[in-house]
């Protein structure tokens, strides 16, 4: 009985090294959310838009694009990205960027990016937040693209076990008025309650498996 006990305890010590001993999740590897099509096509390692590393994810920072040109996409700032991951100056990138139909998936979620206008600070949107960016483009179904995007951070929320308090937008770190239409309505709050409303539903869901 006791040679059992030891035994037992031996083996739950060991799945505990193992449990803290696994590494961190370094992307979510989302496809789908609901009906909306995740695609991905990363910034080519060593590009000067991707700085590479790890870093603890604790912030989802939410931006607009600024791009109002029709056909503004998320397709099209994917290509943007990664054509101008090389360039000399005005470097940027992030993680994500939807549009009222699509995602696209820029970097791995546990790396850092040029997103939040604060450098490599300590606790700053580029080093801890995922960046995400919202199309503002002539033809786009603007309501829709915030539907997509409350559907994204609730997700990104439960993959990494974060609160709806992470919510944080671009002007939070750098001070600019960005996410600009949503600032300007009045509207951040009404976002962050949708996006906690959906997170509360996935847990829910996920509780009743």
């Amino acid at each position: 009985m006791i040679l059992a006990l030891m035994l037992v305890s031996f083996l739950a010590g060991v799945l505990t090294h193992m449990a803290l001993a696994r590494p961190p999740k370094a992307d979510a590897g989302l496809t789908y959310i609901e009906e909306i099509p995740v695609y991905t096509d990363y910034i080519a390692e060593g590009s000067r838009a991707r700085p590479g590393g790890q870093r603890e994810i604790k912030y989802l920072v939410i931006h607009e694009t600024d791009n109002f040109s029709e056909g503004a996409d998320a397709k099209a700032h994917s290509s943007f990205i990664l054509q101008n991951a090389n360039a000399e100056e005005n470097i940027v990138s992030w993680h994500y960027t939807v549009d009222d139909r699509q995602i696209c998936h820029h970097l791995p979620d546990d790396e850092p990016a040029y997103h939040a206008g604060d450098g490599m600070e300590k606790n700053g949107g580029n080093l801890n937040g995922i960046g995400i960016e919202m199309c503002v483009n002539e033809g786009g179904n603007y309501e829709q693209t915030l539907i997509n995007t409350e559907k994204l951070c609730a997700r990104l929320l439960i993959e990494y076990d974060l609160k709806p308090k992470a919510l944080r937008k671009h002007q939070d770190f750098s001070g600019k008025e960005c996410p600009a239409k949503l600032i300007s309505s009045g509207r951040w709050e009404e976002f962050c309650d949708a996006v906690e409303k959906r997170y509360e539903e996935l847990l829910a869901a996920e509780k009743n498996k």
